[in-house]
């Protein structure tokens, strides 16, 4: 929100905390999510659109990396935004889902590359469980350091 105009203003504690508290926001944030979640989808699908764009290097070098990092700034914002908490190991859990992903598709013949991304993610989520449920309790520096554990453990255990 760069930009407030006049004669919005907020009444209540509900309209204080909206994500998007002016209707421009809103309409704006909606057509972004229109380009994106419909434009390039339709643009990549359409061979005159996907032969004039090299979208296989767009798809493979610059979106889909910035979806996975944008995925891991969202979990480590739950953790030290909202939380205080600080992590060392979150890069761990992302290797666990890439290489749970890339030996799904690997080594299961002819499953679908959203179950395999599914499958990974429930993957990555079961040895997140298994470091989380001892680490529940500690906070500060000792959930840095487990985390830190957790991450040489899976660096150890998938080389």
């Amino acid at each position: 929100m760069l930009y407030r105009e006049a004669g919005q203003f907020k009444t209540n504690y509900a309209a204080d905390q909206q994500l998007f508290p002016i209707r421009q926001d809103r309409i704006g944030m909606a057509i972004f999510l229109a380009v994106v979640f419909v434009g390039v989808p339709l643009a990549a699908a359409t061979p005159a659109i996907a032969g004039a764009i090299d979208f296989n290097y767009w798809f493979s070098g610059v979106l889909i990396p910035f979806l996975i990092f944008s995925l891991a700034a969202l979990g480590l914002n739950i953790l030290t935004g909202y939380a205080g908490q600080l992590s060392l190991g979150t890069a761990a859990f992302m290797a666990v889902g890439a290489f749970a992903a890339y030996n799904f598709e690997l080594r299961v013949p002819g499953i679908p590359m959203l179950a395999s991304f599914i499958l990974a993610g429930v993957v990555a989520a079961l040895i997140g469980i298994v470091f989380g449920l001892p680490s529940l309790r500690i906070k500060g520096f000792y959930l840095a350091v487990a985390t830190l554990a957790a991450q040489f453990f899976v660096v150890w255990a998938l080389t």
